[in-house]
């Protein structure tokens, strides 16, 4: 019974390590709450970092000008994760 348990934990976590590769590949949008969890750092951080530069901005979900809904590529929070200290924002 324990290798049944331990088969299927294996078989979930290759799925997930598969998905978040397919999408780092694909440079899937990541809504803020993701983002939130992902770089474990409060919303607030994130807003404040984005201000001074030194996380990555993110992308408007609609064209109108006041466009509430924004969301991140997942390739650009992966960077920011590989070295949080030392990125900032391309221009």
């Amino acid at each position: 019974m324990e290798t049944t348990f331990n088969d299927k934990s294996i078989k979930a976590d290759f799925e997930a390590q598969v998905t978040a590769a397919l999408m780092i590949q694909s440079n899937a949008l990541i809504p803020i709450k993701l983002a939130v969890k992902l770089c474990g750092i409060s919303r607030q951080e994130i807003n404040r970092r984005i201000a001074r530069g030194t996380f990555p901005k993110p992308r408007k979900l609609s064209r109108r000008s006041n466009a509430i809904r924004k969301a991140f590529h997942l390739k650009d929070l992966h960077e920011w994760i590989k070295n949080p200290h030392m990125y900032r924002q391309a221009d």
